[in-house]
C-alpha cells in the first residue's frame, strides 16, 4: 500500500498534474468554455438517439470550436499525460495480480494435486 500511495503522489506533485487542475479552475469560470461544454454534451446526447447527421455536424464544429480554444487545447494536453501515467500505473498493477493469482493457482493446485 505505500508504494501505491508513492505512486498517487508522484502523480499528484507532477507537472502535468498541477497545470491540469489550474487549467480546470481556470476553465470553470470561462463562460464560452463551459457553454460550449454543456453544448457538446447535450449534442452527444441527441447524436446518441438520433444519429442525425446535422447533429453530428454541428457536434463536430462545437468540438472544433472548443480545441481551437488554447486554454482548452492545453489543458487537454496535461489531461492526456496525466490519463497516461494512470494508465500506466494501472497496467503495473493489472500485471502484478495476474502473477500473485497465478502463484497462488500454482501453489493451491499443486497442493491439491
Amino acid at each position: 500500500m505505500e508504494e501505491l500511495n508513492k505512486v498517487i503522489d508522484y502523480i499528484i506533485n507532477s507537472n502535468s498534474y498541477k497545470e491540469c487542475m489550474e487549467l480546470r479552475e481556470k476553465m470553470s469560470k470561462n463562460s464560452e468554455i463551459m457553454n460550449l461544454i454543456d453544448d457538446i454534451k447535450s449534442l452527444q446526447k441527441k447524436y446518441i438517439r438520433n444519429k442525425s447527421d446535422d447533429i453530428k455536424k454541428e457536434l463536430d464544429e462545437k468540438t472544433d470550436k472548443l480545441f481551437n480554444i488554447p486554454i482548452y487545447y492545453k489543458y487537454n494536453k496535461y489531461l492526456e499525460e496525466v490519463n497516461n501515467m494512470i494508465s500506466y500505473v494501472e497496467d503495473e498493477l493489472n500485471d502484478y495480480f495476474e502473477r500473485v493469482i497465478n502463484e497462488w493457482l500454482i501453489i493451491f493446485t499443486n497442493k491439491e494435486g
